[in-house]
């Protein structure tokens, strides 16, 4: 039956015709359905040496895309297996303000300072548009074992640098996403950070007084780059976190201007170098 066939396609194709089957099976329907003239002027031949390499070629590249699918895939379980919260934070942002279009940020379930209503708690760092509100934690040190416990409770004023009310920069940071089976409540307060843009308003009660900041610039540096914690005479917010979410490759900072009470009014800031104590 398999030469009645053979020789049934070669009465209907024609006597100068011929099927190209490689000897290997990748991509073999690739070739079963072309046909290559013997004459050189409607066609060429595929010699067999260039069939055989082709074929060869072509289960390369097929495993070599399964190991890529296969290693994203793992990847992506784990990333997601340790980020969940923080991915969560994006899914509900997108769902919110892309689908729903409500920008609001009600559905946070925060409930954020309005005008004309007691300062309270102090010590916190509200920003109303990504659901944040976070005690204030001041490091006694710039060690990073410090700043790691206390980034647990809160976010972190990174010491030496000014208070509100004082002229310089306030420079705080949080964590965008942290493991989720830790014993911190705040492991992805900053993690969708990147969501706010020019004109975005951020609060912080301290010292029985609310202080208001309004975004004016955003900007990604690399964790060498101290120029970040350059205090000036302007009164300034800045607001630090890892980026991308769940590593710590690059540092993304959020700064923002203080608009209330007046700046003019803020006090120089008290240097935080100290001479040590001679008995």
């Amino acid at each position: 039956m398999a030469e009645l066939a053979d020789a049934h396609d070669s009465k209907s194709c024609g006597s100068n015709t011929m099927w190209v089957r490689p000897p290997l099976r990748p991509f073999k329907f690739l070739f079963n359905s072309f046909m290559f003239q013997n004459k050189k002027i409607n066609g060429f031949l595929i010699p067999h040496w260039l069939k055989r390499e082709l074929a060869v070629f072509g289960g390369m590249l097929l495993e070599s895309l399964k190991f890529i699918l296969v290693s994203v895939l793992i990847f992506g379980s784990i990333y997601g297996v340790i980020n969940g919260p923080a991915a969560w934070n994006n899914v509900k942002w997108w769902w919110y303000v892309n689908y729903v279009d409500d920008h609001s940020g009600k559905w946070w379930g925060v409930n954020f300072p309005e005008v004309g209503m007691d300062i309270g708690p102090d010590n916190t760092l509200f920003i109303p548009k990504i659901g944040v509100q976070a005690p204030i934690v001041y490091a006694k040190s710039r060690t990073q074992s410090e700043i790691d416990k206390l980034l647990l409770d809160g976010v972190v004023h990174y010491f030496g640098t000014a208070e509100p009310g004082e002229k310089g920069n306030v420079f705080i940071t949080g964590h965008s996403s942290y493991y989720w089976w830790s014993d911190g409540r705040f492991n992805t307060v900053f993690s969708i950070l990147d969501k706010l843009v020019v004109g975005d308003v951020i609060y912080i009660n301290y010292g029985g007084r609310r202080y208001t900041y309004k975004v004016f610039d955003m900007k990604v540096v690399s964790p060498s780059d101290t120029s970040v914690l350059d205090q000036g005479n302007s009164s300034i917010l800045s607001l630090m976190t890892c980026t991308p979410v769940g590593t710590n490759y690059r540092r993304l900072i959020v700064l923002a201007s203080q608009i209330e009470p007046d700046p003019k009014n803020n006090k120089d800031r008290e240097s935080s170098v100290r001479l040590p104590n001679i008995n």
